[in-house]
């Protein structure tokens, strides 16, 4: 397992209470299915999907679902300015991940934040994961919003997404982040090939597994906004484990290809290997590096201002006129 953090986590901001009481009043009135409720939740969020302040005094934010290639994404702006692309990592969503990133860029720029397809407040559209796909509804929703080329900051699985479309949609991407990326899966090809005959059941027990190596916030989180319901956090955890299993996510070849400027974050004790986030920033042509000290793989949390600092700095820098061969 090696794309979860381990730093705690605000709690997740309550529905308003016009909101919770419309969920709740049905339940009073009549009785209904699990079904009815959950899809009586997702269409109020997609009605309620209008300004609000976060609890903590925030910035109000503005949240809407876009139709993205067959399926609704939730997206969060808040600010003005130019805008910053933010994409979470594996089990979490933008509030959550980025909770130390949302305001403070906000002062200055546009934030725009994805809920990527069964994450967060984004509906499971029944698909398996896929970093491509990811990577492509990515790009969808930044030209539905008119965006590019845009700043993106990737964490994690939200990095691989960063490097695929900085490969695949060099218009759409002026500068890049990613933080805790890694360019193959963790286990050697011949693991792989084992647990592919695994049956269901031994998936299950790796799902469940993986879930209690995570904080427990993870999954309280994921139910407090999930438009899929409580129980689909097992489909949520089944579905990455899949993902993070992915042989080979990008090659080097790939990132030589990508000739934007990309600063490549990671903690000195991040999941990711050093020697495979050096490879990274080697390969490509306008890489910068920085490795914060004493950190694991939740670098935008347990580092948020030293992170800040260097993601601000990166972003603002007039443009190199070398590029590396």
């Amino acid at each position: 397992m090696r794309r979860h953090g381990h730093a705690r986590r605000d709690p997740p901001a309550r529905l308003p209470v016009h909101v919770r009481t419309a969920v709740t009043r049905p339940l009073h009135e009549k009785r209904v299915t699990a079904r009815t409720l959950v899809a009586s939740l997702f269409a109020l969020a997609c009605a309620a999907a209008a300004t609000t302040a976060h609890a903590d005094g925030g910035a109000a934010a503005t949240a809407r679902y876009l139709d993205v290639r067959g399926s609704k994404v939730y997206v969060q702006t808040v600010g003005s300015g130019a805008p910053i692309v933010f994409l979470h990592g594996g089990l979490r969503f933008f509030d959550t991940n980025f909770a130390k990133q949302r305001d403070y860029f906000a002062s200055f720029r546009k934030v725009v934040g994805i809920d990527r397809g069964g994450h967060g407040h984004s509906p499971d559209n029944g698909q398996p994961f896929s970093y491509a796909q990811m990577a492509e509804d990515t790009a969808a929703v930044i030209e539905q919003l008119g965006l590019g080329p845009v700043d993106v900051v990737g964490h994690s699985d939200g990095g691989n997404v960063g490097l695929l479309l900085a490969r695949d949609h060099p218009r759409l991407v002026r500068r890049l982040v990613v933080s805790g990326a890694n360019l193959r899966g963790a286990l050697p090809a011949e693991e792989l090939k084992r647990r592919s005959q695994w049956t269901a059941q031994q998936i299950a027990d790796k799902a469940r597994e993986i879930a209690a190596k995570v904080p427990p916030n993870f999954r309280t989180e994921y139910e407090g906004v999930s438009p899929d319901g409580a129980e689909h956090w097992w489909t949520l955890v089944t579905k990455s484990y899949h993902l993070w299993t992915t042989l080979v996510v990008l090659e080097p070849a790939d990132l030589k290809t990508i000739k934007i400027p990309v600063l490549v974050m990671a903690g000195d004790h991040d999941f990711t290997p050093i020697e495979e986030t050096l490879e990274i920033y080697r390969n490509l042509a306008q890489g910068q590096l920085i490795i914060l000290p004493g950190t694991g793989h939740g670098t935008m949390s347990e580092r948020p201002e030293l992170a800040n600092l260097a993601m601000r700095e990166f972003l603002e820098r007039p443009a190199e006129k070398s590029v590396r061969p």
